[in-house]
């Protein structure tokens, strides 16, 4: 039965996927959400979920899908950017460098310090 699931939870995200080059974010968001009920180990629906949300501007929804996903594997850095990279767009600048800082520590990727400085810097400004 389970890898059934896991058949379906990948049908669901390939739906998901077209629902988005259709540009319906909301069928795209629930078909990522059942991909995601299917199987709670697909880190890219949770991916792929938080960045339909971002890109209808919900980044508080976003930063706590990733958050699920985090508690699942984390060790994967890229959660953790893509965290900060939505909290800074939601001008939570520290929750933004408290992310940014942890994928740095996993990963010390130039993107990643990168991200950093303009986090900073925003942070700063405000």
């Amino acid at each position: 039965m389970k890898h059934y699931e896991d058949i379906e939870a990948d049908d669901c995200y390939d739906m998901a996927v077209e629902w988005i080059r259709h540009g319906n974010y909301d069928k795209a968001v629930h078909y990522f959400s059942r991909a995601i009920e299917l199987n709670q180990y697909f880190i890219y629906a949770y991916i792929a979920l938080a960045r339909a949300y971002a890109t209808q501007k919900k980044f508080t929804d976003a930063v706590h899908v990733l958050k699920k996903a985090v508690r699942l594997d984390p060790a994967f850095d890229r959660l953790h950017y893509l965290m900060a990279k939505y909290a800074h767009k939601n001008g939570d600048y520290k929750n933004a460098l408290i992310c940014i800082s942890r994928a740095i520590e996993m990963d010390d990727k130039e993107l990643y310090r990168e991200a950093r400085e303009i986090i900073e810097a925003n942070y700063r400004r405000r």
